[in-house]
């Protein structure tokens, strides 16, 4: 376990130069010169909560538009958040068509697991890829964006003219930085014939030799999501070798009847489909063996390996104007900077250590032997104030209450009891959560935004908003006088 770097309220905190987490865009040319793409999220807490199927939906309502008629090149939904442009030309035979999903000037999407639920949305309504395949082939467009981000030559080389009218040097492909997203992104989803089923998306363009090995960079090798993609390729070969036959025996039939037009033209599809299922094992048997050697090189590191014991965690200044923090560990002997919280808006310098926390999450139940417990996160329509839970070990946002507090909120632990300001439709309220961030009461008195709040003999002292001081009962935060 991992020392924590800072006393047990966390009330001081080494304070450095405020910083900025920089996050370099994947410049490549030559595969073997290739970074892993590291996302930079948004971490802190935010005003609205979507579910996860409402976020899916996003995609799903572009995908459904699409589906109305897959021939019809059309730009979908220009003036809403996220738009669509479905560019077929058959006209042309270089060069690929494409979706292009824009994330415009009012897109809130903030996190790469929700725009990767977005593009599965979509392929799942435009194209009925089931969920899982969706999923597969949302995580590889995203990479495949970020790696080929804004190099416009690299497009202009593989798409059609349709295509590249839309595309914007600037905008082309994924930032790594959410902050770039909104206004500033074109996404392309490479395209096969849209009626070939499993194999719309072309699988082998997004997971080129630059792609895998960004991948492969990651921390685990991104063997489960890797080895999903085979599977695919494995099926998207085994379709092909079945149209490829189904069309060698039509070849034949329109043969025997004189039909020689037919006939050759069922011969040529027929030569096409054997071509992709032959290129398409050729990927698989490359990809596992890839994937083999990996596991064999992960499967050679144990956790024992892995020295922890010289690790310190603290706060770290982001914004001092604003006393914003965030919470950084270190190698206490060294100080490498071993992991940078997502989370850049803990707002003052108290963090509580709390144990043994479990929470419900898209993935199931989890359980985390200590977390931060903090305020954090700012009133700007994007983000709110709210007490947040932040594990302990990636540092990350893991669950924020409910409501929504003043963006000026006292914060005081009295015993496993946690005091702050809420904010309600009537004003602001003093109010009592528990470490697993349930409001347990608040006061019906209203108090002002930025009361301090001390625990004296008798009750809870606060300020009311005419600047009067109020006595509130310590367990039913009821007015005493």
């Amino acid at each position: 376990m991992k020392k924590i770097f800072c006393t047990l309220m966390m009330t001081s905190a080494l304070l450095v130069s405020a910083f900025a987490l920089n996050v370099d865009e994947v410049e490549l040319k030559v595969p073997g010169s290739v970074d892993a793409v590291q996302f930079e999220n948004y971490g802190g807490p935010h005003a609205h909560i979507d579910t996860a199927d409402a976020i899916v939906n996003i995609g799903a309502e572009l995908g459904r538009d699409v589906a109305a008629d897959l021939e019809k090149s059309e730009y979908y939904r220009p003036n809403a958040k996220y738009s669509l442009i479905h560019v077929v030309d058959s006209e042309v035979t270089e060069g690929r068509d494409a979706d292009i999903l824009l994330l415009n000037e009012t897109a809130g999407v903030d996190h790469i697991k929700n725009l990767r639920r977005i593009v599965t949305g979509f392929l799942q309504a435009a194209y009925n890829y089931n969920r899982e395949d969706a999923e597969v082939i949302a995580t590889y467009v995203t990479v495949y964006n970020a790696v080929y981000r804004q190099q416009i030559q690299y497009f202009q080389e593989r798409y059609k003219p349709a295509v590249l009218s839309y595309l914007d040097a600037d905008k082309v492909g994924l930032s790594t930085n959410w902050e770039d997203w909104a206004g500033k992104t074109q996404i392309v989803i490479p395209l096969n014939d849209v009626n070939a089923g499993i194999s719309v998306v072309d699988t082998t363009t997004i997971s080129d030799e630059n792609v895998v090995e960004a991948l492969r960079k990651e921390e685990d090798k991104a063997i489960e999501v890797r080895e999903d993609m085979t599977d695919l390729k494995q099926r998207e070969a085994t379709s092909a070798t079945e149209k490829a036959q189904e069309a060698q025996k039509d070849a034949t039939v329109q043969r025997n009847a004189g039909n020689t037009e037919q006939a050759a033209q069922s011969a040529k599809t027929a030569t096409t489909q054997q071509q992709i299922a032959d290129r398409k094992n050729i990927e698989v048997r490359n990809d596992t063996a890839a994937i083999v050697e990996d596991k064999n090189i992960l499967n050679g590191t144990t956790v024992a390996e892995v020295d922890n014991t010289n690790n310190v965690t603290g706060l770290f200044v982001v914004d001092e104007s604003r006393s914003l923090y965030t919470l950084i560990t270190v190698n206490g002997m060294t100080g490498e900077v071993i992991r940078r919280s997502p989370v850049k808006q803990i707002k003052g310098k108290l963090v509580y250590i709390v144990d043994n926390i479990s929470i419900v999450q898209d993935d199931g139940t989890n359980f985390y032997d200590k977390m931060f417990l903090t305020v954090c996160g700012v009133n700007d329509g994007h983000s709110a104030t709210r007490l947040c839970l932040i594990d302990a070990d990636k540092l990350e946002l893991q669950k924020q209450s409910t409501q929504i507090l003043s963006d000026t909120t006292e914060f005081l632990r009295s015993g496993d009891s946690y005091f702050v300001v809420v904010s309600a439709s009537d004003g602001y309220h003093a109010a009592v959560f528990d470490r697993n961030l349930n409001m347990l009461r608040q006061s019906e008195l209203t108090v002002s935004p930025s009361t301090p709040i001390y625990i004296v003999q008798g009750g809870v002292l606060v300020t009311d908003t005419a600047g009067n001081p109020r006595l509130l009962d310590s367990t039913t935060l009821a007015t005493l006088w």
